[in-house]
């Protein structure tokens, strides 16, 4: 579809953490939403990332703190660069934080210019999280910044309703808008062949590999049950393996994510139930969904809203819960097809690019175009609370 003429198209400065192919946040939102934007709805994002490449390379290295140190105290000062730059356009879309370190300096100084703020959040950024390689710069985070954001903003867009309770209590504009999976990089992959081991697939970051961690008692009971192999899709393995499991290891390339992901018989995706896991959006869940693979999660924050267990999944609350869902799974190829087919129609209707692009769109477009109208003394658009 092309945008209408009678629609101005509309420029965004991105304000994000990392360049463009690194960050999951990034990458299943604005990054995947943007040649939508550009061609269906005539809106251009132009990133402009905090990181350098050398503070990408190391920022994820143990130890290296005072390097790590000098090139963060390199890059906050050539942030300066955005207060010019945002000049030029119609909004600025800041996505979890302006700066990676600090308070929401860069961040009021663009709100003070009357230039309208987007700010875009996929997890519970305001708790602390896991930081395996830089717990020494915590201190220097800010987290109550997310708070200040959410006031400063003309529109808070959030990835689950978990993370819109919180934005909402500061900014009535508010907007849900999913993490997505591109339904044309995300094809249904066949699972692998019967004769080989049942493969239990986990994907996610190494700072998250502790949440894998909590699937270890029940993948340890089945493979003394059964002919077991489990998959990790990471930048690095667990630094123990699963006892009694073909431990299979997978380094992640993006090039080749959807592939890997599918490559198995079921997902998992365990989570832990804190104030930071209630504000994880599922991605985990869906990439498996999207390729036809059932998936057995913890029933914490969204994952009990997308998944509907016995239909599109299992949900499991303990150990006992993942072992008798993986075993059902295991034993019935039939009930693996019915639930992967169940799970890819849930993306298609509701998580897919086309879906959340569509909705991002509308955010955008509001913010726009009430300035525009205040510009000639128009009334701007009414306010819902979603898209």
């Amino acid at each position: 579809m092309s945008t209408p003429s009678k629609v101005p198209p509309a420029r965004l400065l991105v304000l994000a953490s990392k360049p463009a192919g690194i960050a999951p946040n990034q990458r299943y939102r604005f990054e995947q939403w943007e040649p939508r934007l550009r061609h269906d709805h005539g809106i251009e994002l132009d990133l402009l990332p905090f990181e350098s490449p050398g503070l990408s390379r190391v920022l994820y290295e143990p130890g290296r703190y005072l390097t790590k140190g000098v090139l963060v105290a390199r890059d906050f000062l050539r942030r300066a660069q955005a207060l010019t730059r945002a000049r030029h356009y119609d909004a600025v879309l800041v996505v979890r934080e302006a700066a990676l370190l600090g308070p929401a300096i860069y961040e009021r100084l663009i709100a003070w210019t009357g230039k309208p703020l987007i700010f875009d959040f996929d997890d519970a950024i305001w708790a602390p999280g896991p930081d395996i390689n830089n717990g020494i710069f915590r201190h220097l985070r800010f987290f109550g910044k997310t708070s200040s954001l959410c006031r400063m903003a003309a529109a808070c867009v959030v990835g689950n309703a978990y993370l819109a309770a919180y934005a909402r209590e500061r900014n009535p504009r508010t907007f849900i808008v999913p993490s997505s999976i591109e339904l044309g990089e995300y094809p249904l992959i066949p699972e692998p062949s019967s004769q080989t081991p049942f493969v239990v697939c986990w994907t996610g970051s190494a700072s998250t590999l502790a949440h894998f961690e909590h699937a270890r008692p029940a993948l340890e009971r089945l493979a003394s049950q059964l002919p077991l192999a489990v998959k990790i899709i990471c930048s690095e393995p667990p630094k123990v393996p699963i006892a009694g499991a073909e431990m299979r290891f997978v380094p992640w390339i993006a090039e080749r994510e959807a592939e890997d992901v599918g490559d198995c018989h079921v997902g998992i995706m365990p989570l832990p139930d804190n104030e930071f896991t209630r504000g994880k959006c599922a991605l985990k869940a869906l990439q498996y969904m999207a390729t036809g693979r059932p998936v057995v999660v913890s029933p914490v924050g969204v994952n009990k809203d997308i998944v509907k267990d016995g239909q599109n999944g299992f949900l499991a609350s303990s150990t006992d819960d993942f072992v008798e869902a993986l075993t059902r799974l295991a034993a019935s190829s039939d009930l693996r097809r019915t639930m992967g087919a169940a799970g890819r129609k849930t993306v298609e209707q509701s998580y897919s690019a086309e879906v959340a692009t569509r909705m991002f769109a509308d955010v955008i477009r509001s913010v726009t175009s009430s300035r525009r109208a205040s510009w000639i003394g128009a009334p701007g658009p009414t306010r819902t609370d979603t898209p």
